[in-house]
């Protein structure tokens, strides 16, 4: 890690995979996410990609880290990556209970 890289937040990313999402897609989406973390002053560490037949294993994998670490931000690509995870609570209302880190998409604006 650089300099520069080192003095700059940790973030982590999460993302699912959908079934027709190839993995030059995928790996598109991951670097999108580690550049937006940048701008945003913070350093992607790990991205959590979530296999739909899995779901919430590597969302469960997130707010392990995110506590152990006292990560502040989660980069999303879009908000309908954090959307319900059963019983009408969102992972972004999850995430900011069990963690109080805050969800941030690429677009920009919080989910």
């Amino acid at each position: 890690m650089t300099d520069s890289l080192a003095q700059l937040a940790p973030a982590v990313g999460y993302l699912r995979q959908y079934p027709a999402m190839t993995c030059a897609e995928l790996e598109r989406a991951a670097g999108r996410l580690a550049v937006f973390a940048r701008q945003r002053g913070f350093v992607l560490t790990e991205v959590f990609v979530e296999q739909l037949a899995t779901d919430p294993a590597a969302f469960d994998a997130l707010v392990t880290v995110v506590k152990r670490g006292g990560i502040p931000v989660v980069e999303v690509p879009t908000q309908a990556h954090l959307s319900a995870v059963g019983g009408g609570e969102t992972k972004a209302r999850r995430l900011k209970r069990e963690t109080g880190a805050q969800a941030l998409t690429a677009g920009g604006s919080p989910p």
